[in-house]
């Protein structure tokens, strides 16, 4: 019976190691909830600053008539629990001896308790493929004002934040699988959607090629031509959009009664036009929001139109629309 108790107690010691050496080693679970959901994590007593982050976090995005850019869920750290394996999690929070200041200066080693108010995000804390965020402050009043100057950058920060990361995913999965390779040995570049997209493409001469799913319908094309970084504009971009849906997707065109906003951006290094606005199709009867991105390629002397769409009546466009854009985040010319 000892001997039997002794090499219980050497199997326990070797799990319990093993176990550490797991944990050591990063999340084992994969982050889960929708593109939209966002857990605010702030202390206890905190609760004015909670509300602001709310406020700022949940604003109204005018392309998608009034969805917030974000659903937010509000807790504590005592509290959060499986809450923290959601896909994005934000911190809030103080550096005076509040829990999630604590937190933070684990996470983010740089912090320090003089330091003005910042915004910092990593990635995979808890749970695998997930972006976490914290604000924080020396106490209450300056992350609170830190927010009510900074608070469209915070959330635009997390956005693209969450859109590196899943377009991280989507590649990662299509190299493993090789698509991403085939597509870039066919054609030049690569993008990257989840299974469940069926894949057309036209002549070869067209340059034209999309992918699409349904229940609901999303839509991803990619047109190139030769040319110059002249070719990038709003107009060229409007136009074509206007052009390749009336030729290739069933007449779709560009709905000039919804908002229309574009704006120059960085797109994965290069300079680029985004277009946000609405597609309708009067003899089909159906419309949707799309996101558009025009740009031009130096290392292959091409302009692209990477572009996104949907088509979902009664479902929320928040989610479904940044997990089209992760798909746009996926291009690449090269593997």
């Amino acid at each position: 019976m000892k001997s039997l108790c002794r090499g219980f107690a050497r199997l326990t010691v070797c799990l319990l190691a093993v176990a550490g050496l797991l944990s050591c080693s990063g999340p084992v679970v994969t982050a889960v909830g929708d593109s939209n959901e966002l857990v605010i994590i702030h202390d206890q007593g905190s609760a004015a600053l909670a509300e602001l982050v709310v406020d700022t976090m949940e604003a109204r995005c005018s392309w998608l008539l009034g969805e917030p850019a974000f659903k937010t869920t509000l807790t504590t750290l005592e509290r959060s629990g499986d809450l923290k394996n959601l896909r994005h999690v934000l911190l809030v929070g103080t550096m005076d001896g509040g829990a999630v200041g604590k937190m933070a200066r684990k996470l983010f080693p740089d912090l320090r308790d003089d330091a003005p108010p910042t915004f910092s995000v990593t990635d995979d804390v808890w749970a695998k493929r997930q972006v976490v965020g914290a604000v924080v402050g020396a106490d209450s009043e300056a992350a609170a004002a830190f927010l009510r100057e900074h608070g469209d950058r915070v959330r635009t920060d997390m956005e693209a934040a969450a859109l590196a990361r899943l377009a991280t995913s989507l590649r990662e999965t299509a190299v493993r699988a090789g698509m991403a390779q085939a597509m870039f040995e066919r054609f030049g570049w690569s993008v990257s959607p989840p299974t469940g997209y069926d894949f057309f493409t036209t002549d070869s001469g067209d340059g034209f090629v999309f992918f699409r799913r349904t229940r609901p319908d999303r839509t991803v094309f990619v047109y190139w031509t030769d040319g110059d970084a002249g070719f990038v504009s709003e107009q060229f971009a409007l136009a074509k959009r206007d052009e390749l849906g009336a030729r290739y997707l069933d007449g779709d065109a560009i709905e000039w009664k919804r908002p229309v906003e574009a704006d120059r951006i960085d797109f994965l290094g290069r300079p680029a036009i985004r277009v946000s606005a609405w597609w309708s199709n009067r003899t089909l009867v159906g419309g949707g929001p799309f996101r558009c991105y025009c740009f031009h390629d130096p290392s292959s002397e091409r302009v692209y139109v990477v572009d996104v769409s949907l088509f979902a009546p009664g479902f929320d466009k928040t989610a479904l629309m940044r997990n089209l854009d992760g798909i746009a985040h996926t291009f690449a010319t090269g593997e």
